[in-house]
């Protein structure tokens, strides 16, 4: 509790800085993060200069005030709510917010100043405590579970759906909430599309087939992508994987404090580069990940966010050839105080 109320804090200190009348955050993944809680069908956390209220829907008020670390309201129209946020004049509100929601606080609330949350949300959000860090690798091991189900399940004339579907099963009887996100195993030349998600495409020997899924376990994600071959592989296999297996390795191993996420990126890159498939890797290093996939820090050619302790990101390389296929490693890495700790674990050289 001690924690969330300090993330309130840095709430409360925007609004004081900025001289808005009070924030208003809604989105699941931050109204967890904030007050502990993220009732179904919605909530709205109000922060104030001098409280903070979560006000929910009638049907989720048990929960939220069980689950919730703030004072928590009621209401049964979402009219009580506007007349409710009628007292302000001035919003703080996330980025996320829909058009037609703000234009209903304009005409409805008659609120008549937004400013945005993100910068704050994000600096909060970026550095991972002691806590969360190790909900992020207990959702890891179930990630590397499932790549492990993958591999034992992948055998020719399988389809995609079949082994994402057996994947999955495993996942959650080992105790995760859900995937992630949609599972990808793509195949033969499928497996040259980053976001190949599970299809009807039954897997051929001679295939390399990309693995890349995670696990939600308790509000928390993990991401880990693997490739195999069904078989032996041949040489341009071969060859494109042990170049995408030097620059992942070398870029975890080069992670640490103080560097930029432009700078990690460009590690892997320029070696995939000197290789000559430079421009066949067609996406970013990496991402930031813990209560969403994708969340900040990045590790792009345009991130020049510094890298700190606690952050906890992906590194993903990858080479795709299209019609051909392609080739992804990656594992979720924590940012430590002289380095990085791999928290997917799998065996990284299995082709």
């Amino acid at each position: 509790m001690v924690k969330l109320m300090e993330r309130i804090k840095g709430i409360r200190n925007y609004i004081q800085k900025n001289e808005v009348d009070a924030a208003l955050i809604t989105s699941a993944p931050n109204l967890f993060y904030f007050v502990g809680t993220a009732p179904l069908i919605g909530g709205y956390l109000v922060v104030t200069p001098e409280e903070e209220i979560l006000l929910v829907p009638e049907l989720e008020y048990e929960q939220a005030k069980e689950e919730a670390h703030v004072e928590v309201e009621k209401f049964k129209k979402t009219d009580e709510l506007y007349e409710y946020l009628k007292r302000f004049k001035s919003l703080a509100v996330e980025g996320t917010i829909s058009l037609s929601f703000n234009n209903t606080l304009k005409e409805k609330a008659q609120i008549e100043e937004f400013k945005l949350l993100d910068d704050i949300i994000k600096e909060l959000r970026m550095i991972k405590t002691e806590e969360e860090i190790k909900l992020i690798e207990d959702a890891c091991k179930l990630a590397d579970i499932g790549v492990m189900t993958a591999i034992e399940e992948i055998r020719e004339g399988k389809r995609e759906k079949e082994v994402a579907a057996k994947v999955e099963y495993v996942m959650k009887m080992e105790g995760a909430e859900k995937p992630a996100f949609d599972t990808i195993i793509a195949s033969g030349h499928r497996s040259a599309l980053p976001h190949g998600i599970a299809s009807d495409k039954r897997i051929e020997k001679g295939d390399l087939v990309v693995m890349d899924l995670g696990a939600l376990y308790r509000h928390y994600n993990s991401d880990i992508t693997r490739t195999i071959v069904v078989g032996s592989p041949n040489e341009k296999q071969k060859e494109i994987y042990e170049i995408v297996l030097e620059a992942q390795k070398k870029a975890v191993e080069a992670a640490k404090p103080g560097m930029t996420g432009k700078e990690l990126d460009s590690i892997a890159r320029d070696i995939i580069t000197e290789y000559g498939y430079g421009d066949k890797f067609i996406h970013s290093l990496g991402h930031g990940i813990g209560l969403q996939v994708h969340e900040w820090p990045r590790a792009s050619q345009y991130d020049e966010t510094v890298l700190k302790e606690g952050m906890v990101i992906t590194i993903e390389p990858g080479i795709y050839i299209p019609k051909f296929g392609g080739v992804r490693i990656e594992d979720t890495i924590v940012i430590t105080n002289d380095g990085a700790k791999r928290l997917t674990k799998t065996e990284r050289e299995l082709i």
